[in-house]
Parts: structure tokens; C-alpha cells; sequence
């Protein structure tokens, strides 16, 4: 095999560093404005994957890292699949105590501290054996030393929340704790490190005999912590049915699979403006093409092969790319603090309790920001520079701008080609929860309408050309006429901004439609008079409970017709994390079912067979119908339900069980209440009975007294704030889009200098020259919008009965919210028209004397 000498490489080498430079370094340098907007368009496509990127890993690691503080060294966890666990299970577990097995029983229990309603995290543990397991470093301890931790009353807290609620070491502290309230004493101050900085420092540390005495947990356990030496060990262990041995970092596993179509979901938001992106670096590396012709053609006669002017107009694409990324990530980086907390506020309403930090830019987040802006702009440069590549010298040295675009047929038969193969594809089913198949048709639709971009661009100017001359005379006749002449460019400007428009309006059509759909389901579930709540909010968190006794004296007020008991908790389900929630199963309730379609008989059903009602979601997740046998996880052992019906329930995407809470109570041992919802007799005012529980119930109980219209109104703020950021998100596709007129437009004028000065000297004005240019603005913006708006639509589709159902599970009912989507639409055409005067100044700056020296 010959090898090119070392002396020739460097000769090659050098040859394409000049090529680079005469065609692509120097003309960037020359035309700083473009190059800008480019790069700045590329920017904040990167910054918004980076900023999404960042806030999902503070958000995850605030729980990961709060979870492997409270594990410690711990390697393996015996936890039960329906809590709590009965510690006789230790029992099991003492004879390898010889063979170096050390285990720790563990209480880890959410709570409040009282009255100020904030969440804590008890962690109670043997205080004696969990050496082994966690270091406590003491800032402060009693004066009786290490033993007054084990009184009755003791607990133990860190700096940082000492600090904030202003205790010191014999300071009391009231916790309620599974409806329990007990004012215990502070004999110790943790230093910030071990498990003292789980949760932001938002936990209470005390021995595992006090938490068991004042919180009513005689015999229960959450988990048992193991340090196992030899994982042979492992085969020597029994546990009882129920109750599963584990790593502690597969619930961190578990927490990340749950948030994984809300990951998928807002980078695919993301991936919009980078898409848009992509149209900008196309457009930009073709107006270079088209603008340095004559030089490409002058290379080629001299010798230069077209693999060289292929690399170089790469090399641009290239130079977009890294210089688009690194501000991108700077942008990113700045941006992550806001996104962070949007994204935390929906991860706490929706999924886990977590408190998210401050974002930490680590290598691998700026590897994937410039790994996306370079790759993405790379691509965007290939067709361009490879069109450059193969055009004869005599073409490029030709005069005239030379942008026809071709076989206008083919693409249509493409375009059509692309609409039908997005229909086939959307009918895929999903991979691992993920509708991969919904977000290729989504490719596809958008592939479908650019490949039309041409034509509708000619079509929009050919009916708005009479329109715009009677209107605007000669200026309006040039408006019209120069969008098909420049028709590469303008098409792909056109193209970008259809693009970002038909994502707001889709968007904006999913949005209406679910919150609208979410809307009536809260009607119609939502039917009682007042909730009772232990905690601020809607919180179904475990420790926020009343005590069965206290809905016991609520229905023994003569104005209370009725009260239902409702309690949710966390079970695993197949490995992975499902909510059962119990209520007072009542055939005059009215349930949103969907199978069978009335309530009565389901219920009745129910009530007979100790069945069960699922959610949607749940139906969807486990193919689960009416009639199939659930076996789940309870306090001693498997619960057999059969599946009596199946319900609308919006709360959350996990997949919901409900159960009568007779059936409950004997499934889990659990007497507990999340929520008491209370039906008032006839005659009696809601105002008048909210003032008698508020007095009577709210000092004694620590009761919040909700109204229903309070709670479909907080259900449906929770609704908006959980999708600001998707409306966020979309205004930057916007953003992008636009630029990519303003770089379209301004490049026209570059390339129109001499045109433009001629006609400025034939007697245009300089006010005439900024009404054209604005004009050819506005048909681009009446054109994307336009076909914003019919894209829209069907991006809608696939949005609501493809990617939304296959990800989340929810049937959605179509919806238009004619204001929004009038607003999103007004703001794109204005945003549009404005984009002219960038390059209307511009224009207006030519220097006719020289202009008019250029050869044609």
C-alpha cells in the first residue's frame, strides 16, 4: 500500500487551510452580522438541551444523592413491597451475624414540622448498631453526652436546619408524623455531612425506639439496611412473601424510569428549537455557496478538487456549530436556574418529593451541547456543500443568482410519500414506554410540509402579487416578485418558521384540549362540598395523614351528610412504582368510567367481588381489561383483585389502583386518611359549615378546610405551572425562526446590492426600499403562518392520540382554544413583519456610488 510522503500531507494540508480560509474564515470575519445571528440562532437551540438537561439532573440528584446519604454504606436494603415491614423479620437475619452480615433496622417516614406545615424527613434508626452503617458528626450534644439521645423524647437534627427553624440543643420540636403530633427535645446538632444532608438537611434523626413510642410504630419497620461481605451470603437469606432484597440504588432506578417520559417529552420540546436551528445553519451555509460563486468557480478552474470545496463549505458548518454551542452552553448554563424551577415544581407536584440544588455544569452535559450543536450543524452544511461540491465551474462562475429550485414534482411525490409513511408510523406501539414512533412521525410531518416550501412560497406571492400592487403600487409588485426569484432561500426561511409555528399551535391545541378535558373531569369528580386536608396544598404525600377517628367525629356533626375516607400510597407493581388509592365505595357515586361505561354496576361489582377500579394509564401500561386478576403486594402477602372497571384519572401517569377501603384496611393494616371529603345536608351553606370546622377541627386536628371550587382551581394552577415550560420552550422555536428571516432577508440584500442601489437611483426612496423589504417580511410571515397553522393540526393529532397516549396513557378530547391559538399565531406574524426592518436598514445603508461598480 503506497503512503503519501510526510512533505505531500503537509502540502495537502496546507492547501485546504487556504481553501478554508479564502472561502470561509475571511468571509465570516466580513459579514459579522450574519454570522451572528447564525451562530446566535444555534445558541439557543443548544442552550434550551442544556438548561433541560441541567434542571433534570439537579432535580434527580437532590433525591439520588438524599437516598444514598440515608443508605450510607449500606449495599443491600430488605424493604417490603407494601410497607411498613414487620421487624420480626430481623429474627431471620441473626444468625449471619456470624458470617459478617451487619443489618440495621430502618424508619424513614415523611412528615410535617407543626404549625409551620414544613416537610421533613424522619429518619430513626439504632442508634447503637447504625455505626456500621452511617457517620453522625455531633456540632453539639446535650451535656449528659451521648446517652440522653436514647430518652424517649430525643432527636437529633442538622446545622443547616437548626439554623433555619432557630433551635438549639434542648430546643423543642413538634412533629406530626402519620397523624401523630409529638413535641420531642433536641439533644443534638448534626454537622452538614453523612446523612445530615439528605433532602437539603430537611430530615430529623432520632433512635429507632423513640420514633416506634411516639408515632404508634410498635413492630414496623420501612426497611432493613444490610452490609452483606460476600454476596454468596445472599442465598442464606429468607425472607417472608411480600418482601423483596434489593440494592439501595434501584429505587433511584425506579424514580428515573418514572420520570422518563417527562425527560423524553421536554428535550423533544427542545429538539424543535434545535430543529429550527438546522434550517439556519442550511440557509446560512447555502447564501455562502451562492455568495461566493464566482470564487468557488474560480478554485475549481485553477485546480481545486471538489472534495476540497466539499471540506471547506463542512468546515463552515463546523465553525457554526462549535461557536453556536460554546454560547450555547453559557446561555444554557444561565437559563438552568429558571427551567430548574418550573421542573422542580412539577417533579414535587407529580412525581417525588425532591428538593432540587444548584446546577453543576459537569463535562458530560458541555460533551452533549457541543456534540449536538457541531453534529446538527454538520448535517445542516452536507447537502450545500456537497451541491457545491458537484456544480460544473462554468455554472458557478455564471452571473445571476442561480437558486432555481428544480423538479417541483419530485418533492410533491415525496411530500406525499412522507405524509403517509407518518400515518404507518404513528400506529407503532411504543418501545419501553417511550412513543419513539410518534416523535418519527412527528420528523416526518415536518419533513412533509418542508419539502412543500417552495411551492407554497411561489403559490402565497402569486395570489398576494395583485393584492400587494394595487395596495403598494410598483414596491408592492417588487415584494412579490423577489420571494420566487431568491426561492432557495426564502423557501427555507419559510420553512424554519412554519415549522416553529406549527409547534406553538400544536402545542397550544394539545395544551387546550388536556386542560379542558382535565377541567371537566374535575367537575364531574370533584362533586362534594368540602375536603378536609392534614397538610397546605393538595399533597398525597404518606405522612401528611389524619387519624381514622378524626372523619369518626366529623360524622357525627348534624350538618354532615356523608363523609368518604381517602387514602393513597405507594406500592412497587412490577417493578416499578403504582399508586392504591382507598375510598368509601358508594354505588350512588358518580366515577368518569370508561369500562363499562356506567358506575353502578362496576361499583356494585366491586362491592361483591372485592375488586378493584385502575386507571387509564394503568389499563394502557399492563394491558390490563375488566376481568383480568391483579396481584398485589399487601401487608401479608398477595391480594387477588379482579379488575371491576376502568376510570379517567389525570392526577398522575403512574397508573392508578382504587380500592373499597374495607378492602384496604384488611389488605394493609393502614387506618390512616389522607383526605376526608365532606357532603353537607341540604340547606346548609358551604361558607357557614367551613367557618364550624375550621374552628373546630383546625386547632384540635391541624385540619385544613378546603372548598371545591379551592381545589378545581389549585388542581388547575397546578395544571398551568406544569406546563409554562413547555409554552417557554416554544416562544424560543420562535425566537430561532425569526432569526432565520432576519439572516434570510439581510442576505438577500447583500446579494441584491447592486439591483437594490438601481433601483434607489431610478427613483426608489429610502422609505419605498423599507416598505418593499418589510413587505417581503410580512408575505413570509402570512406564508408560515398559514402553513403554521395547517401543520399545527396535524402535529396535534399525533401529539394527543399517539405520543400523549403511549407515554402517559391519557385519553384527551379535542379541543380548540381559538384565543391562544389566535394569540400564538399574531404573535408570529408580528414577530415576522418586524424581522424586515433589521435588513431594511440595512438596505437603506448601501452606498449606491459603489454598489453600482459591481459586475453582474
Amino acid at each position: 500500500m503506497n503512503r503519501v510522503p510526510r512533505g505531500a500531507q503537509f502540502s495537502i494540508l496546507n492547501s485546504q487551510f487556504s481553501i478554508l480560509k479564502a472561502l470561509v474564515t475571511r468571509p465570516i470575519s466580513r459579514e459579522k452580522t450574519r454570522s451572528f445571528l447564525t451562530v446566535l440562532g444555534i445558541a439557543v437551540g443548544v442552550a434550551v438541551v442544556v438548561a433541560i438537561q441541567l434542571a433534570n439532573q439537579s432535580a434527580l440528584r437532590a433525591f439520588r444523592e438524599s437516598i444514598d446519604a440515608i443508605a450510607g454504606r449500606a449495599n443491600y436494603q430488605i424493604v417490603p413491597d407494601a410497607a411498613p415491614l414487620d421487624e420480626n423479620v430481623l429474627l431471620r437475619l441473626q444468625p449471619l451475624w456470624r458470617d459478617g452480615v451487619r443489618f440495621a433496622p430502618v424508619i424513614d417516614a415523611e412528615g410535617v414540622v407543626e404549625p409551620s406545615q414544613l416537610p421533613v424527613r424522619l429518619l430513626a434508626v439504632d442508634l447503637m448498631s447504625d455505626l456500621h452503617f452511617r457517620d453522625y458528626r455531633y456540632a453539639k450534644i446535650d451535656v449528659n453526652r451521648f446517652l440522653s439521645l436514647f430518652r424517649s423524647d430525643s432527636i437529633v437534627v442538622p446545622a443547616p436546619f437548626a439554623k433555619e427553624q432557630h433551635l438549639a440543643v434542648g430546643s423543642p420540636l413538634t412533629l406530626n408524623i402519620l397523624g401523630r403530633k409529638r413535641t420531642l427535645i433536641v439533644r443534638g446538632i448534626l454537622e452538614a455531612s453523612g446523612p445530615a444532608t439528605a433532602f437539603n438537611g430537611g430530615i430529623v434523626i432520632c433512635d429507632i425506639s423513640v420514633a416506634q413510642r411516639s408515632f404508634s410504630m410498635a413492630g414496623q419497620l420501612s426497611r432493613i439496611d444490610l452490609l452483606v461481605p460476600d454476596e454468596k451470603l445472599l442465598t442464606k437469606i429468607h425472607l417472608p412473601p411480600g418482601v423483596r432484597m434489593e440494592r439501595p440504588s434501584r429505587r433511584n432506578e425506579r424514580v428515573e424510569k418514572m420520570l422518563r417520559a417527562f425527560r423524553v417529552n421536554l428535550f423533544a420540546l427542545a429538539g424543535v428549537a434545535l430543529l429550527v436551528g438546522m434550517f439556519l445553519v442550511y440557509n446560512t451555509v447555502l447564501i455562502s455557496i451562492l455568495r461566493r460563486r464566482r470564487d468557488v468557480g474560480v478554485l475549481k478552474t485553477l485546480g481545486t478538487s471538489p472534495r476540497q470545496i466539499f471540506f471547506a463549505f463542512c468546515g463552515e458548518g463546523l465553525i457554526f456549530g462549535l461557536a453556536g454551542s460554546a454560547l450555547g452552553i453559557l446561555l444554557g448554563y444561565a437559563l438552568a436556574s429558571g427551567i430548574l424551577t418550573a421542573v422542580g415544581r412539577t417533579i414535587n407536584t407529580l412525581y417525588v418529593a425532591s428538593r432540587p440544588e444548584s446546577v453543576v455544569l459537569t463535562p458530560a452535559v458541555i460533551a452533549t451541547g457541543i456534540a449536538v450543536g457541531t453534529l446538527l450543524s454538520l448535517l445542516s452544511a452536507l447537502q450545500p456543500s456537497l451541491e457545491a461540491a458537484r456544480v460544473r465551474p462554468s455554472t458557478m462562475i455564471r452571473p445571476g443568482l442561480q437558486q432555481p429550485v428544480r423538479n417541483s414534482r419530485a418533492l410533491a411525490i415525496a411530500s406525499a410519500i412522507c405524509f403517509v409513511l407518518a400515518a404507518i408510523t404513528s400506529r407503532i406501539p411504543p418501545v419501553g414506554g417511550i412513543a419513539v414512533a410518534g416523535y418519527v412521525a412527528v420528523l416526518l410531518v415536518v419533513a412533509a410540509f418542508s419539502l412543500l416550501a417552495p411551492m407554497i412560497v411561489t403559490f402565497i406571492a402569486r395570489i398576494f402579487a395583485p393584492l400587494l400592487q394595487s395596495a403598494f403600487g410598483i414596491v408592492g409588485k417588487l415584494a412579490a416578485t423577489s420571494l420566487p426569484a431568491s426561492l432557495r432561500r426564502t423557501s427555507v426561511a419559510s420553512a424554519a418558521l412554519s415549522l416553529a409555528t406549527g409547534m406553538m399551535v400544536a402545542i397550544a391545541l394539545m395544551v387546550g384540549s388536556f386542560r379542558e378535558t382535565v377541567r371537566i373531569w374535575v367537575d364531574q369528580t370533584v362533586s362534594s362540598d368540602l375536603w378536609l386536608r392534614p397538610a397546605k396544598g393538595l399533597t398525597n404525600a404518606p405522612g401528611a395523614v389524619f387519624r381514622p377517628e378524626v372523619a369518626d367525629e366529623l360524622e357525627k356533626l348534624p350538618f354532615i351528610a356523608d363523609v368518604d375516607r381517602v387514602r393513597a400510597r405507594t406500592i412497587v407493581y412490577h417493578d416499578a412504582f403504582v399508586s392504591v388509592t382507598a375510598a368509601e365505595f358508594n354505588a350512588g357515586r358518580d366515577i368518569p368510567m370508561i369500562t363499562p361505561r356506567k358506575a353502578r354496576p362496576a361499583l356494585e361489582d366491586a362491592l361483591r367481588r372485592n375488586g378493584v377500579f385502575v386507571s387509564e394509564s394503568f389499563s394502557i401500561k399492563y394491558n390490563t381489561r375488566v376481568g383480568d386478576v391483579l396481584e398485589l403486594p399487601a401487608r401479608h402477602g398477595i391480594l387477588r383483585a379482579p379488575v371491576s372497571g376502568i376510570y379517567r384519572d389525570y392526577s398522575n401517569d403512574r397508573g392508578v389502583i382504587v380500592m373499597d377501603r374495607k378492602l384496604y384496611v384488611r389488605a394493609y393494616a393502614d387506618t390512616a386518611i389522607n383526605t376526608i371529603v365532606v357532603y353537607l345536608k341540604p340547606g346548609i351553606t358551604i361558607d357557614a359549615a367551613r367557618r364550624k370546622l375550621e374552628r373546630d377541627f383546625g386547632p384540635k386536628h391541624g385540619a385544613f378546610v378546603v372548598t371545591n371550587g379551592e381545589v378545581k382551581k389549585q388542581v388547575m394552577t397546578i395544571f398551568d405551572q406544569t406546563f409554562m415550560i413547555t409554552y417557554a420552550l416554544l416562544g424560543v422555536a420562535i425566537i430561532v425562526a425569526v432569526l432565520g428571516i432576519v439572516n434570510t432577508l439581510s442576505a438577500l440584500i447583500l446579494e441584491r446590492t447592486r439591483e437594490l442601489a438601481l433601483l434607489r437611483v431610478t427613483g426608489l426612496s429610502s422609505h419605498e426600499l423599507r416598505q418593499m423589504i418589510v413587505l417581503e417580511s410580512s408575505l413570509l410571515g402570512v406564508t408560515s403562518t398559514a402553513v403554521g397553522l395547517v401543520m399545527g393540526y396535524v402535529l396535534s393529532w399525533i401529539l394527543i392520540y399517539v405520543i400523549n397516549k403511549q407515554s402517559f396513557g391519557w385519553t384527551i378530547s379535542f379541543h380548540t382554544p381559538v384565543s391562544l391559538i389566535a394569540a400564538s399565531l399574531s404573535v408570529t406574524f408580528v414577530a415576522s413583519v418586524l424581522a424586515g426592518l433589521v435588513p431594511a436598514r440595512l438596505a437603506n445603508r448601501i452606498a449606491l456610488a459603489a454598489a453600482l461598480k459591481i459586475e453582474n
